[in-house]
């Protein structure tokens, strides 16, 4: 090959297979080929690619990879040749770039560059053969290094159905040392088993066993052995790892964008989150880079997830096996979020200017890294699918498996990558006590040596208290660990969620109930139930506190998280005393994350650290905010103002952006403000549409104001639909005519509506509704209600003139020819109250 050909120079794949399983892994550089031979990682058998090819070739077949090459490649796949048999030959010169030729044998040498997929050779798995690479075991890797963390995938045809520890591998067992252990213990113990040492994860003195175990009775006598070794602490079985996804619960609903608007931005609000980007625009803080490692079953970018990760989030993807290629399937059907992994990602840090999905800490843009290791990659666990023929860097999604020991190993290479924050949304609620105890001593190993590192788990879904003896990786009572437990949105305790117990720590609660995880192909939300999606709410606020102060160690994130948070959640009017307050549950946490007053701590404890004043919610509130609204003074002409709440000592500069077909505007585009103000702008819209979008400079706060004339003068035609109806004291109700019964009937029930508007182009006017209650009765009547009609762009008010009827809020929008109406209202008297919501439609006029 030669040096200056950059192209053939990197990009190298390879594929084999053990058994059954087939794997594939890379890119890697010729250089990293050549060294690979000698060192048996690359077998004359295996199948290599490049992107220069059009088909995979066997490795034997490579001109300067191995000695006496053949001119003509083998395409045809051949298997591997056993890591006992095979020839350490000398590593050979580079070659000469090949020529392509137009005949299958010219075309073959030509793609003497070829891809490395997954190698599994010598009794180790892929990952360990090719971790190669910078600091933190793989390029671009910035932790600390952990030492040897191996694993070799269990084989289809060796494993088995146990009632006790769920399908496992027969002929593979884990095993933890003691503190006067020795890898020559280990070996002992796998030569007395008839096996040999297949995997490690040296941080913990973790080895893999494998034996010639066929049946549950070999694999529980290997298990009895290991538990009588000398040097041995712990033994356990491999087991598999379960995504905490028992409840789905998708739910396509038609909102309006943005999609967090009422019920999907529910829990968003519940946490504080707008609040707390308040705050840190207004601190005047620098922020800093985080990293947050995500170990799961992958991420898709494809389709509608595409908007959700390309903005200036750092979305990382550290090996082949972690980009899926195609959506994972829930109940057979494509995943509407693109798969659990996925979803996950997308609460943590979808891209927060796409207009649709945004993660918790997606506003940190490029400070934010998000880190995918897929565990059910070929490096760490088994797949159902084959890699995608069309692009051999990714793998088609499939259900596959994770077992115990390569979950551990894949959680290693997230520390290695320089994941400070690291989500695990699995585990395992019954699993084996051995197994669960070795992960405890990583997890303490890593709180003692690593302190920066936190781990949120998220608390499991059986809806019942958990055997912290039988749960990993969760639940520990450890300065580095936060367990989360799921909420619905309204505060209660998820019905699926599980719940503390003496052995197993749920630290605090986050929403888990109809979380949005994505859009669908309409631009809807796509919704989704599980403590999965609890804890990625908690590795979001970790990320934004790590980007604050990058000095806080996992054990003070802990703290301020749990410390922070609410005790209860305030239902109805916040300014009425007699609003219902609802304590979180005991057990599942006591307290709901409150990321807006752990921010505002963290804000102020690095002011004070730095010499400066410490803010409170209001001040920090102002200094992040700038409010505008565009008053129309007549058709097509506005007057704009840009208003600044609070600034810093040096004032903040204010700009105006117009986007329209045409506009002509009066004043300054950018201006200067010392302090707290305003600034006013003319705006000339002859075509009365477009949107205005007013940013301070110091920390691009803004607002956008959309004008979109919409004449809402006619007869609107639709639904009334009582949500809510109480009675607050029975004998005056029933005076009214009111009663329990008629109340029940009301709830829920669509009734026809017409709304009559007649408003000047100003949209000022009157309005009168009609509803028809004869669905209860012959004799069921509706007075008509009048109201004045105010409009400001989308937004219109109804105001009552008598009767019982409360202020309507609307919103209108336009869809073609038809425009639609979407608002809320409700109404009260004597000993009764309700709340409706209502829709109606009318042609464009």
């Amino acid at each position: 090959m030669a040096a200056d050909d950059s192209a053939m120079h990197e990009g190298w794949y390879v594929r084999g297979s053990d058994g059954a399983e087939e794997w594939q892994t890379g890119p890697f550089t010729w250089e990293e080929l050549l060294a690979f031979v000698p060192e048996n990682r690359l077998l004359p058998d295996n199948l290599v690619w490049h992107p220069s090819m059009s088909e995979w070739i066997a490795a034997r077949n490579v001109a300067g990879l191995f000695p006496e090459a053949p001119a003509t490649p083998v395409p045809e796949a051949a298997a591997p040749a056993p890591a006992a048999t095979a020839t350490t030959p000398e590593p050979a010169a580079q070659p000469e770039p090949p020529t392509r030729s137009s005949s299958k044998t010219g075309l073959a040498i030509a793609a003497v560059f070829v891809t490395i997929l997954l190698l599994v050779g010598g009794g180790l798995g892929a990952w360990a053969l090719f971790s190669a690479g910078g600091e933190g075991g793989g390029p671009g890797g910035d932790g600390p290094l952990l030492g040897t963390a191996e694993v070799k995938l269990p084989s289809e045809s060796a494993l088995i159905e146990t009632d006790e520890w769920g399908r496992v591998p027969a002929n593979q067992i884990g095993i933890v040392l003691g503190e006067d252990g020795s890898r020559r213990d280990a070996e002992s113990l796998a030569n007395d088993l008839g096996g040999e040492i297949v995997g490690e994860v040296e941080f913990i003195d973790l080895y893999q066993v494998e034996f010639p175990g066929r049946t549950e009775q070999d694999l529980r006598a290997a298990l009895a052995m290991a538990e009588g070794a000398t040097g041995v602490d712990l033994a356990f079985p491999n087991e598999q790892v379960d995504l905490d996804t028992e409840i789905w619960g998708v739910r396509v609903d038609p909102y309006d964008d943005p999609i967090y608007r009422n019920d999907p931005g529910a829990g968003y609000r519940a946490i504080g989150l707008s609040d707390a980007w308040d705050y840190i625009k207004g601190s005047g803080l620098t922020l800093n880079r985080v990293n947050v490692g995500i170990v799961d079953d992958g991420l898709y970018r494809g389709g509608t997830a595409a908007n959700q990760f390309g903005g200036a989030v750092d979305i990382d993807i550290p090996d082949a096996d972690s980009e899926l290629a195609n959506p994972g399937t829930s109940g057979g059907a494509a995943n509407p979020a693109g798969s659990h992994g996925t979803a996950v990602a997308t609460v943590i840090g979808a891209d927060a200017d796409s207009g649709g999905t945004a993660g918790i800490a997606a506003p940190l843009r490029n400070n934010l890294r998000v880190s995918m290791t897929n565990m059910r990659g070929g490096s760490f666990g088994t797949t159902t699918t084959t890699p995608d023929p069309d692009d051999p860097t990714k793998i088609a999604w499939g259900d596959g498996e994770s077992y115990s020991i390569g979950s551990l190993v894949a959680i290693t290479r997230q520390i290695e990558r320089g994941s400070t924050v690291i989500n695990l949304s699995w585990g395992r609620i019954d699993g084996h006590p051995d197994l669960a105890a070795a992960y405890r001593r990583f997890f303490e190993e890593m709180s003692e040596r690593h302190p920066n590192v936190l781990f949120v788990c998220s608390g499991g879904n059986n809806g019942e208290p958990i055997d912290g003896s039988r749960r990993w990786p969760s639940g520990l009572d450890l300065p580095n660990m936060i367990t989360v437990g799921a909420l619905n949105n309204d505060g209660t305790t998820a019905s699926f969620a599980s719940r503390s117990s003496d052995n197993y720590e749920i630290t605090l609660a986050a929403p888990g109930a109809s979380v949005v995880v994505g859009v669908d192909g309409d631009g809807n939300p796509v919704r989704q139930d599980g403590s999965s999606f609890a804890a990625p709410h908690v590795a979001g606020a970790a990320a934004m506190l790590r980007s604050i102060n990058p000095h806080l160690t996992a054990g003070e994130i802990k703290t301020i998280l749990s410390n922070t948070a609410r005790l209860g959640v305030t239902h109805g009017d916040p300014n009425d005393p007699a609003s219902q307050s609802i304590p979180i549950a005991a057990d599942v946490g006591g307290r709901i994350l409150a990321i807006d007053r752990a921010v505002l701590q963290v804000i102020n404890d690095v002011r004070v650290s730095q010499g400066l004043p410490p803010l409170d919610e209001k001040q920090l509130k102002e200094r992040g905010v700038v409010d505008a609204y565009a008053l129309l003074q007549s058709p097509g002409d506005y007057l704009v103002r840009g208003i600044v709440p609070g600034t810093g000592d040096d004032g903040t500069g204010i700009t105006i952006e117009i986007r329209a077909e045409e506009y002509t505007l009066g004043g300054d585009a950018e201006v200067k403000l010392d302090g707290p103000g305003s600034m006013e702008w003319t705006l000339a819209l002859p075509k009365d549409e477009g949107s205005i979008r007013v940013t301070r400079t110091d920390n691009r706060a803004a607002s956008v104001i959309t004008i979109d004339r919409i004449n809402i003068s006619g007869t609107w035609t639709g639904t009334f639909t009582f949500t809510g109806f109480e009675i607050t004291d029975q004998k005056a109700a029933e005076e009214e005519g009111c009663s329990a019964l008629i109340a029940e009937q009301l709830v829920g029930t669509p009734f026809p509506m017409t709304i009559r508007i007649d408003a000047d182009e100003m949209g000022s006017g009157t309005a009168v509704m009609t509803i028809d209650a004869s669905s209860l009765g012959d004799d069921a009547s509706a007075d008509p209600q009048s109201f004045t009609v105010t409009q400001s762009g989308r937004e219109v008010t109804f105001e009552p003139t008598g009767g019982s009827f409360n202020r309507m809020n609307a919103t209108v929008s336009r869809d073609g020819q038809t425009l639609s109406m979407e608002g809320t209202t409700g109404a009260s008297g004597s000993g009764w109250k309700m709340t409706a919501v209502f829709t109606a439609s009318k042609p464009v006029e």
